[in-house]
């Protein structure tokens, strides 16, 4: 008997869903577009209508596509992953990036008419058209803790912005301070407090002694010279350029309120990197053998990358990521600036560059790699070093998951610590 194939294509939204059904070996409509609501009611009336029209016309496969933007897309398509009314046609369900349906929809027709019928005709259509991605959908466990891993990639993400939020209005109060570093930490406990406590001009009124006492009774008595800090402090002040009252005091309640917002984001990381640390203690993983990763980058990468058999060898895994740089040839031409190209994985890139910035401080082999990369330009030196200490570390993940091995100390690794110093004295 030939088989028949039915094509759905849908254009998931937060409250519905429309439908477009083509017949796979003709690419004409099934049925007139439909729409549904996006909830538990309208995924049952989805899958009845569905499983009518695959026994009306004697259908015996079925094939859905749909796009994956954000979260819309996922209690539907595992309501008909685990429809027992659709499992005899063996649904194929297939997820795009978005970016391939656009391409794709441009090559269609000309309309620059943009409907939910017209999208979910360009995802039937690409998905009639072959050369289909690898669909990887992990389990319910595996996407909590990717909830929570991609949770903490935003957290510290708006942490960096505050800081960086911090430093520049900074600059309005005291120009000079960033450049004098009164404190080892512009961020510490100490440097925080003089700059959200006090405006410029109570600093300037403070005696040296008062400022003195402040500084050693806020910094527990860890500086070793507070008079001297006090010194640098009023150095700041003297080479800052001049502030206003009104524009001093606004800066400085801002400045109060964003210390604030950091200590918070500081408190919840803390937290989340708990329970990822506890969701992650009972699941045996090789990433864990490697002193320096961490049970939070060990979980962000696991919660990314799945199975590691959906990926042939390591180059696809850093393809899948984005660690991976444009080539750009043609005849005898070879061009030699080759940016890292801006798609893939964003999440699983950071837990990467993560794990090999841990890597290069507390593994011998990592820190000669780093520091061999770090002097061969004169350009971006740490950032370009640090991810190809992240590719490098691609390759170990890749092995240790795809041989299920325990990571195992390199022989050389006496040799990496000798060159490691020389390394360092001819950098520093």
């Amino acid at each position: 008997m030939e088989e028949k194939t039915l094509i759905v294509g849908c254009d998931v939204h937060q409250k519905t869903i429309c439908f477009c059904l083509l017949d796979k070996a003709t690419g004409q409509p099934v049925a007139a577009p439909f729409t549904l609501p996006n909830d538990r009611f309208g995924a049952e009336q989805a899958i009845q209508t569905l499983q009518r029209l695959l026994f009306h016309h004697r259908y015996t496969r079925l094939e859905v596509g749909m796009e994956a933007t954000g979260f819309f897309w996922l209690p539907f398509y595992r309501a008909i992953e685990r429809s027992d009314l659709l499992a005899p046609f063996h649904p194929r369900l297939v997820l795009f990036n978005p970016k391939l349906v656009a391409h794709f929809k441009k090559g269609l027709d000309l309309s620059p008419n943009k409907t939910d019928n017209r999208d979910a005709r360009a995802v039937a259509e690409r998905l009639r058209f072959g050369r289909l991605p690898v669909t990887h959908v992990p389990d319910d466990f595996w996407q909590g803790l990717r909830r929570l891993t991609r949770y903490r990639y935003h957290l510290a993400h708006d942490l960096a912005r505050e800081k960086v939020r911090f430093v520049t209005y900074l600059f309005l109060k005291l120009s000079a301070w960033a450049q004098i570093q009164p404190t080892s930490d512009l961020l510490g406990a100490t440097s925080a407090a003089l700059l959200t406590e006090f405006t410029a001009d109570d600093l300037v009124q403070m005696p040296l002694t008062a400022l003195a006492d402040f500084i050693a009774r806020r910094g527990r008595h860890q500086f070793d010279d507070p008079e001297a800090t006090a010194q640098k402090v009023r150095e700041a002040l003297r080479r800052s350029y001049p502030v206003t009252p009104e524009l001093d005091g606004a800066v400085t309640f801002s400045l109060s309120l964003m210390r604030d917002h950091i200590r918070h984001l500081e408190q919840l990381l803390k937290r989340l990197d708990r329970e990822i640390a506890r969701w992650i203690e009972g699941v045996p993983n090789p990433l864990e053998t490697v002193v320096g990763l961490g049970p939070v980058v060990c979980a962000g990468i696991l919660a990314e990358v799945g199975d590691i058999r959906r990926f042939p060898g390591h180059p696809q895994l850093a393809a899948y990521m984005g660690l991976v740089w444009k080539r750009r040839q043609s005849g005898s031409f070879r061009a030699e600036d080759t940016p890292r190209v801006s798609g893939g994985n964003p999440y699983l890139r950071y837990y990467i560059t993560l794990g090999a910035n841990n890597l290069r401080q507390h593994n011998l082999e990592y820190k000669a790699y780093y520091w061999r990369k770090y002097r061969e330009t004169p350009h971006h030196k740490h950032k370009r070093a640090l991810v190809l200490t992240g590719r490098k570390l691609t390759r170990l993940v890749y092995t240790l998951l795809a041989k299920n091995t325990a990571y195992a100390i390199p022989q050389t690794v006496l040799k990496n610590g000798e060159e490691v110093a020389l390394l360092m004295a001819e950098v520093g």
